[in-house]
């Protein structure tokens, strides 16, 4: 979900060091299906969480592109303008872990391509080898923490209407190179108990990422 972001600041997190720190880059998320009849309750949680540092609702597509297997872009665009007008946009790498049995602890880094007409991407992603294969539009409530943002979003995939719905626990990106690797299980685990009532838990983790869902190509 990385992208989605209002301005905030930056919190530190304390270090430890009984074991190595995650690298720079890395998005550290969970994902869990749900139904839209959940979504008064994931708001009427998440509005009480104290030290809530910002609330953004936004929607728009996401298309997704593939150059090589292990790796995807991203070319994310919102239809609901920022506060200062602009239609913010992105363009996205994400890279598995060798060996990663799901799409938890990724690479991923991020352009921001917000002005650039959208057949412009599109036209330069082909130039250096990316295939378009897939589009879904998202609707999100998205709520930053110090520590994490949690999101319940609906989407929808390129010629369908059918609805799909997700709540997402992602660990702070600004600070994920203090934590180790269970320092982030912990900021999960909390916001898993802390979002109990909307059903979710550590056994309905998705292992599947939104590409792996909607991608249209054989694979």
């Amino acid at each position: 979900m990385r992208g989605y972001r209002a301005k905030r600041r930056i919190t530190n997190i304390d270090n430890m060091k009984t074991e190595e720190k995650l690298s720079k880059f890395t998005e550290f998320e969970c994902k869990y299906r749900t139904e839209l009849d959940v979504l008064p309750i994931f708001k009427k949680i998440a509005s009480k969480i104290p030290d809530q540092q910002s609330y953004l609702y936004v929607k728009g597509p996401d298309i997704f592109y593939v150059k090589d297997e292990g790796s995807f872009g991203r070319y994310r665009h919102c239809e609901t303008p920022d506060e200062n007008g602009n239609l913010f946009a992105q363009w996205t790498i994400k890279e598995k872990r060798q060996g990663a049995k799901n799409s938890i602890n990724r690479f991923e880094s991020n352009w921001i391509v917000t002005g650039t007409p959208p057949e412009e991407i599109h036209a330069g992603a082909e130039r250096m080898g990316f295939n378009k294969v897939g589009k879904i539009h998202k609707t999100c409530y998205i709520y930053t923490f110090a520590d994490a943002t949690i999101v319940f979003y609906t989407v929808v995939s390129e010629g369908s209407d059918k609805e799909a719905h997700f709540i997402e626990i992602e660990v702070d990106e600004q600070t994920i190179d203090q934590l180790t690797e269970k320092q982030a299980w912990e900021v999960v685990e909390k916001y898993e108990a802390i979002l109990l009532d909307t059903g979710i838990n550590a056994r309905k983790r998705t292992k599947l990422s939104l590409f792996d869902m909607y991608r249209t190509d054989s694979k």
